[in-house]
C-alpha cells in the first residue's frame, strides 16, 4: 500500500469524492485526463470503479491513477483488494457482498483506508463495529449509472436517520453520500442529511462528504464541473459554521408587531401558487386575495418552472385530493423553489388515512425541502411515525389529542429541518429550537371544510413577504432561505398565519352572538371579509393585542411539558 496513506478520520477529506465510470465519458474525452482535470477542480478522493475490465487492464488503469492522485488526494479501489495492493492505492471500498472488513484489514494492514457501502442503520452499525474508515451511504437519489430498486433509494432523510442513530450511540465516523448527486440537488442533499448534532449546544455538526459520478465523468469540462460542485460544498460549509446562534431572545411580540407592519407594506402582488386539493381552491384563492396577495392554482408540468422562478411569493402543497400528476408537479416546482429560495408550505391532508398517502408524503419530503409543514394532530403524528401517541384518530379528521404535542412538533421540526405547525384546540409550532404555544381560535372552525387548508394559505401569504429570500438563477437559494434570520421569519410567518385565522374567527364569533342565522358558511364568509377589511377596521391591532402566545426553548421541553 502507499506509504502516505492514513486511516485517521482527521486526515481524510471526503468533501468531493469522485467515483469513476469510463462508460460515461463524452466523445473525445480521455479517462485519465478527465480525472486529472477533476482533481484540479477540487476532487479530494478518487475511487476507481471498473466492473467490466480484465484484471490486467484494471491494474494498468489503477497504476495510471496512482500517478495522478498525489497527496493529499487519495486513491481508492472499488472491491478489488488485489488491485489495491498491486497499485499501492490508499485503500479499498467494499460493498455488502464483498470481503468482510476484518479480513480486508488483515490483508491490507492497519493504515489502509477501508470504506463500506451501507443502506440501512444495521449495515452502518456493523461496518463501524468492524472498523470501517468511512461509510458510503446511499443510494440517495435515482441514478442512471446503476439500476437501483426503489426501496434502496433512501433520500437525504434516510441518510440523516443513519447519522442520527450513530450519533445517538456515540459513534463518530466520516461519511459520504452517493447516488444521483449533481449541482441541482447538492444543497438539498447536504441540508437534508444534517444530523441532530446540529441542534446541540456544542454545535458539533460537520459537513458530510458527497460522491459524484456522472456530474463529473459525463461533463465535457470536468474541471469546471468539479469547481461548481466544490463551490456549493464550500457555500454549505460556511453556512453550517455560521448558522448556529445562541438562542437568547424568546420575546416574539416585538417581532410579530414589526412583521405585521412589514406584511401590510409589502404584500401586494405576491403570487401564492397552490398545488392543492379541488375542495378548497375557491376559499383559499379568496383568502389570498383578502390578504393582498395573488392566488394561482396550477399543476401544469409545462409551466411550473417558469411560474416558480418568474414570480416572488410562495408555494402551497396540499395532498387532500391528490393524483400522480399533482405529486410530479410538486416535485418539479419544489426542486425549482429550493434552488432559488422560495418558501414552500406543505399540508399533508389526510396522510393518516391510507398507506398510499404516507408513502407519497414521504416521497415528497425526500425530494423537496419544505419551509413549513402544517397539519392537524393525526397528520403530524403520522409523519413522525408515532401513531401510538394518538388517543384516537378516525379517517381524515382527528378527534383525539396527543399526549406530548410539544415534543412531537419539536422532533418533526428537527427531523425535517423546517418549521412544523400542528393545529388543534391548542396550536403548537416549532423550528427545532423554539416551541410556540398558541391558544386562540374557536371550536366552530372545525365545522368548516377546508379551514385547515385556508390556514396553510394564510401561512404562505405571510411567508411570501416575511420569509421571502428568492434568488433567481441560483443553486444555493435554499441556504439563504434557511439562515438564522430567515428561519426565524418563517417561524413568525407560521405564528401569524395561524393567528390571523384564529383571531378573525374569534372576532366573528363575538359578532355572531346577535345574529341567530349564524352558521359555518357565514363564519367562513365573514372571516374572509374581516381579513379583507383588516386595515380599515383595525384588525391587525386586534391580532397584536389578542394573540395568546407562549414561547419556550426546546431544552425546556422535558421539564415544562412532561
Amino acid at each position: 500500500m502507499a506509504n502516505n496513506l492514513s486511516s485517521s478520520p482527521s486526515t481524510l477529506d471526503l468533501s468531493l469524492y469522485l467515483v469513476t465510470n469510463s462508460d460515461n465519458l463524452p466523445p473525445g474525452c480521455l479517462f485519465e485526463q478527465t480525472v486529472e482535470e477533476a482533481i484540479i477542480g477540487g476532487v479530494t478522493i478518487v475511487q476507481l470503479r471498473e466492473k467490466h475490465l480484465s484484471t490486467s487492464l484494471f491494474l494498468h488503469r489503477a497504476n495510471l491513477l496512482r500517478q495522478i492522485c498525489k497527496s493529499p488526494v487519495k486513491l481508492i479501489i472499488n472491491d478489488r483488494i488485489d488491485i489495491a495492493l498491486a497499485s499501492q492505492a490508499d485503500g479499498v471500498h467494499l460493498g455488502q457482498q464483498d470481503m468482510p472488513i476484518p479480513v480486508a484489514r488483515k490483508i491490507l494492514g492497519p493504515l489502509a483506508i477501508i470504506g463500506k457501502s451501507v443502506n440501512t442503520i444495521d449495515e452502518a452499525l456493523l461496518a463501524v463495529q468492524e472498523g470501517a474508515t468511512y461509510l458510503g451511504i446511499g443510494t440517495c437519489w435515482p441514478t442512471a449509472t446503476k439500476l437501483i430498486p426503489n426501496h434502496k433509494i433512501i433520500g437525504p432523510r434516510g441518510v440523516k436517520s443513519i447519522r442520527d442513530e450513530l450519533y445517538r450511540l456515540g459513534y463518530s465516523i466520516p461519511m459520504v453520500v452517493i447516488g444521483g448527486i449533481n449541482t441541482n440537488n447538492l444543497i438539498r442533499t447536504l441540508y437534508g442529511s444534517i444530523s441532530n448534532q446540529f441542534y446541540t449546544t456544542t454545535h458539533s455538526e460537520s459537513t458530510i462528504g458527497l460522491a459524484v459520478v456522472s456530474a463529473v465523468m459525463s461533463s465535457s469540462n470536468p474541471r469546471q464541473a468539479a469547481t461548481d460542485l466544490k463551490k456549493l460544498i464550500h457555500d454549505f460549509s460556511n453556512w453550517l459554521q455560521t448558522k448556529y446562534i445562541s438562542l437568547i431572545d424568546s420575546n416574539f411580540n416585538p417581532q410579530i408587531s414589526n412583521s405585521i407592519n412589514q406584511f401590510i407594506q409589502n404584500n401586494n402582488s405576491k403570487l401564492i401558487h397552490h398545488i392543492t386539493n379541488t375542495v378548497v381552491q375557491n376559499d383559499c384563492a379568496n383568502l389570498a386575495l383578502a390578504l393582498g396577495c395573488s392566488p394561482l392554482m396550477s399543476s401544469n408540468l409545462n409551466e411550473l418552472e417558469d411560474l416558480v422562478s418568474a414570480h416572488s411569493g410562495s408555494l402551497i402543497f396540499n395532498i387532500g385530493t391528490f393524483n400522480i400528476n399533482q405529486i410530479d408537479a410538486m416535485k418539479l416546482a419544489g426542486r425549482k423553489a429550493n434552488l432559488i429560495g422560495k418558501p414552500i408550505i406543505f399540508d399533508p391532508v389526510g396522510v393518516n388515512a391510507t398507506q398510499e398517502r404516507i408513502r407519497l408524503a414521504n416521497e415528497l419530503l425526500n425530494h423537496v425541502q419544505m419551509s413549513v409543514i402544517k397539519g392537524n394532530q393525526a397528520e403530524i403524528a403520522t409523519l413522525l411515525n408515532c401513531k401510538t401517541a394518538l388517543i384516537n384518530s378516525c379517517g381524515v379528521d382527528a378527534k383525539g389529542q396527543l399526549a406530548e404535542p410539544a415534543k412531537i412538533v419539536s422532533q418533526l421540526a428537527r427531523r425535517e429541518h423546517c418549521v412544523v405547525a400542528m393545529t388543534g384546540e391548542t396550536d403548537w409550532i416549532s423550528d427545532g429550537s423554539y416551541i410556540i404555544k398558541l391558544q386562540n381560535g374557536i371550536k366552530k372552525l372545525s365545522s368548516i371544510t377546508g379551514s385547515g387548508c385556508m390556514t396553510g394559505t394564510s401561512i404562505g401569504c405571510f411567508a411570501s413577504v416575511i420569509g421571502q429570500t428568492q434568488q433567481n438563477d441560483s443553486k444555493n437559494g435554499l441556504l439563504t432561505l434557511l439562515d438564522h434570520n430567515a428561519s426565524r421569519r418563517l417561524l413568525i410567518s407560521a405564528i401569524l398565519g395561524i393567528s390571523t385565522i384564529n383571531i378573525s374567527a374569534e372576532i366573528t364569533d363575538r359578532w355572531a352572538q346577535d345574529h341567530p342565522e349564524f352558521g359555518p358558511n357565514l363564519l367562513r364568509v365573514k372571516m374572509i371579509d374581516r381579513i379583507y377589511q383588516a386595515e380599515k377596521t383595525g384588525f391587525w391591532d386586534k391580532v397584536r393585542e389578542e394573540i395568546k402566545i407562549s414561547v419556550y426553548l426546546n431544552e425546556e421541553c422535558d421539564s415544562t411539558f412532561s
